[in-house]
């Protein structure tokens, strides 16, 4: 019986790593927050919602292989120039709201807008063109009765960097190190916990 249980929360974790790598758009190489690639890619999330970033960009040093799919880029966006910004809905009920995208400059300058519309395939996606280098942000909008609050309050607001030298904290460590160690831990207590379990101690005979 302590078995079959280990075994269902080492499927749980799978399917949950499942699910999360397969919300990531267009596939490929993904970013995560700190820069370093994980199967989750770029989750942002506020008290309301929760997505996953990627931003698209051509990399003209490269042969155009369609066999090669771009890397999704994070929040620290490398290169200036035209960008695909893409939002995944993680939250199923929103997929069924309508939402609305704006890309702002630090000065509140509108660059990029997709007005409000049910996003069918849970896919929220807009292209700009970042002429310079700097801080800006991506506004996701929700019109949702259910909460009955303002879109403009709910709002997820995901800060952007383009062509900026970000500095990460030596301490931070990619997310992946964090589940090779569960997934490490849930296989040694399945592999010995059992054994321990059954294990009886010998009888000594008296001599």
């Amino acid at each position: 019986m302590t078995t079959l249980k280990i075994c269902l929360v080492a499927l749980l974790m799978l399917g949950f790593t499942w699910q999360a790598g397969a919300s990531v758009p267009l596939g490929g190489n993904r970013k995560g927050v700190g820069g370093a690639f994980d199967m989750y890619g770029c989750m942002q999330s506020n008290e309301y919602y929760v997505v996953n970033f990627a931003a698209y960009q051509s990399d003209l040093s490269q042969s155009k292989d369609m066999k090669t799919l771009p890397t999704a880029e994070c929040i620290d966006i490398p290169l200036v120039g035209k960008t695909q910004i893409t939002l995944d809905l993680l939250d199923r009920d929103v997929r069924k709201k309508q939402v609305a995208l704006k890309i702002l400059r630090e000065d509140g300058q509108t660059l990029a807008e997709l007005p409000m519309a049910v996003a069918k395939q849970g896919v929220v996606s807009v292209s700009v063109d970042f002429k310079s280098a700097g801080k800006y942000q991506a506004v996701l909008q929700v019109k949702d009765t259910d909460l009955n609050i303002d879109p403009e309050i709910s709002a997820l607001h995901i800060p952007l960097t383009v062509a900026l030298a970000v500095e990460q904290p030596a301490s931070e460590k990619p997310l992946w190190i964090f589940f090779i160690v569960i997934g490490l831990l849930v296989a040694g207590l399945a592999y010995f916990l059992p054994r321990l379990l059954n294990s009886k101690p010998t009888a000594t005979t008296p001599e």
